[in-house]
C-alpha cells in the first residue's frame, strides 16, 4: 500500500460517492481511499473487497431484521436501529 518511488502523490480516480461521503483509488499505489465526512480511510483493494462484503452481508441483516418487525400505522419508518430524537450515538 505504499506509494512508487517515482509518485509524489496519489491522482485520485472517483469509483462512487453520495451524501456520506465518496470511494476513490489510485491506480498507481493500488490505494482506496473511502472518505466519510470528517473520516478518511485507507485500504488495499482486498482490505476493502472485504470491508464492502461485510457492509452488504450487514445491510441484508438490517433489511431481514426490519422485515420481521410490526409495523405500526404512527411510525412506519421507525426501526430497530434508529437512534432516539436528541440522543447521540458513541
Amino acid at each position: 500500500m505504499k506509494h512508487q518511488p517515482s509518485s509524489n502523490a496519489c491522482q485520485h480516480l472517483g469509483l462512487a460517492s453520495s451524501k456520506v461521503g465518496e470511494v476513490m483509488i489510485c491506480p498507481e499505489c493500488g490505494v482506496v481511499h473511502l472518505s466519510l465526512n470528517h473520516v478518511s480511510l485507507r485500504f488495499d483493494v482486498e482490505a476493502f473487497r472485504v470491508l464492502a462484503y461485510m457492509l452488504a452481508e450487514a445491510q441484508l441483516n438490517i433489511e431481514s431484521y426490519d422485515a420481521r418487525l410490526p409495523k405500526t400505522p404512527e411510525a412506519p419508518h421507525v426501526t430497530g436501529f434508529e437512534i432516539a430524537p436528541g440522543k447521540k450515538m458513541h
